[in-house]
């Protein structure tokens, strides 16, 4: 929460239960240590290679007990190592925190925080608050409104045509 000081109390609600339930399912820690006599063999849960006694191994206690390489305890998505970080585990598979997250929530284009309220803005293959779909240059929302997106934020026709336009080679006329 302290992250995110722009929340609505809504959102600061719906934060604090999806933390504390994540905190509760999925939150986890993996542990380095060699890898014990009754796992000599066992395949790495991940690449399937198999490991060895004294070998460098990751146990991940809420994933059973199987053992990774350290190499292989890695974010699903981002291949970020896991090694001595906390992970997240759904269905199998392991998540840094901010890859979890994504899988319950989108992310807002603009500010990077999760949205959490029910409505948002859907634009260019992404996602933002309502609040933060603005033009770029003079933040006016831009909900509703015909846009051109402008290194990867939107920008309102008015501003677009007075500082971005070219003109036409033909006429002079700006090209919109």
């Amino acid at each position: 929460e302290r992250y995110c000081p722009g929340l609505a109390e809504e959102e600061r609600r719906q934060l604090r239960a999806f933390s504390a339930r994540r905190r509760r399912e999925a939150l986890g820690q993996g542990l380095a240590c060699p890898v014990p006599g009754p796992c000599h063999g066992c395949p790495c849960k991940k690449c399937g290679r198999r490991l060895n006694k004294g070998d460098p191994g990751i146990l991940a206690s809420r994933l059973g007990d199987q053992f990774w390489h350290p190499a292989c305890f890695s974010c699903h998505f981002c291949h970020q190592p896991l090694v001595d970080l906390i992970y997240f585990q759904q269905d199998g598979r392991i998540y840094c925190g901010r890859h979890h997250a994504e899988l319950f929530h989108p992310r807002c284009a603009s500010c990077d925080q999760l949205i959490f309220m029910e409505e948002c803005i859907e634009a260019e293959g992404r996602r933002w608050h309502l609040e933060h779909f603005c033009c770029l240059e003079c933040e006016v929302p831009l909900g509703g409104q015909r846009y051109v997106m402008r290194s990867g934020r939107p920008c309102c026709r008015a501003c677009f045509d007075s500082l971005f336009a070219e003109p036409c080679q033909a006429c002079g006329d700006l090209i919109g």
